[in-house]
């Protein structure tokens, strides 16, 4: 399925003089590899090492075609604001100098402008997304939907990545590093007790469950943390549980469905916040 366009390009991004000419290219600089310095807002960790090479392979044989984007640097040089992949490759084909294209951009421009890079070229891994979107939040005051508009996606993608910082530490880095996928995070967030997402977590990798065998197996550890509390938990219709699998994955929240006899019944959906709340009555309507 390709990829929704975004909302604001890097190009968009790139403050340019109201008098500049957008038919003409971005003017260039040759600039010495050792004098740019690394993005501190870059929200990818992790670069796979086989893209790394065949992106260094190809400047060795054909040079670096698109220049990377930097700022000059109060204490004097530069800054990487985007281009990551190609400014290490670079320094691996062993080039002492690279094209650059020199802008004055804030820092929150400058985190803007690598998020929606790496985006749009090679996908973050969720949890490097959920923390750079958190980090727009907390640093610049953005709301989701502000967050959403800067990269083309809705709000509830957005919503429903952010959630993913509620895991506990040590599953975060097992969808960081891709030992669960985010529908197998999404079915563990649906616990309640860090100990128990922990434990489903551990489970998911040992047995190899897929994410449907997750989220049944996720829903039949909080009937049990239930159980005492009410009725005895219920042993549902397979087209309820369906149900109940579909609306979680569309919503991306818990959902239940209560048959209460006959035809009649109700559907319970949790929120975690009143943003949340908004997100989800958005969906709905």
């Amino acid at each position: 399925m390709a990829r929704q366009a975004l909302g604001k390009g890097l190009d968009a991004l790139i403050p340019v003089d109201q008098d500049f000419d957008s038919s003409t290219p971005l003017p260039k600089h040759e600039l010495p590899i050792e004098a740019i310095a690394p993005n501190p807002f870059q929200p990818r960790r992790d670069f796979a090492p086989r893209e790394l090479e065949e992106l260094t392979a190809s400047i060795r044989e054909k040079g670096l075609v698109q220049p990377v984007i930097v700022r000059p640097r109060a204490g004097g040089g530069f800054e990487l604001v985007a281009g990551e992949r190609r400014l290490r490759a670079a320094k691996l084909a062993g080039l002492a100098q690279i094209p650059a294209v020199v802008r004055e951009v804030s820092d929150q421009d400058s985190l803007e402008m690598a998020l929606v890079e790496n985006i749009q070229r090679t996908d973050l891994n969720p949890v490097e997304e959920a923390r750079a979107y958190h980090q727009l939040s907390a640093q610049f005051n953005l709301t989701q939907e502000d967050m959403a508009k800067k990269v083309g996606k809705d709000r509830s993608s957005v919503a429903n990545t952010l959630r993913l910082l509620k895991l506990p530490e040590r599953v975060l880095e097992w969808v960081e590093t891709g030992r669960l996928s985010e529908g197998h995070a999404r079915a563990i967030l649906a616990l309640e007790s860090e100990k128990a997402m922990v434990s489903l977590a551990e489970k998911i990798m040992r047995d190899k469950l897929n994410v449907r065998e997750a989220e049944r197996l996720s829903q039949g550890m909080s009937s049990k943390v239930k159980k005492g509390k009410g009725p005895k938990a219920e042993i549902k219709d397979p087209h309820v549980r369906d149900l109940e699998d579909t609306l979680k994955r569309k919503l991306g929240t818990k959902v239940r469905v209560l048959p209460r006899g006959g035809q009649k019944g109700k559907i319970e959906i949790e929120y975690y916040s009143l943003e949340d709340l908004g997100r989800i009555v958005e969906l709905l309507s």
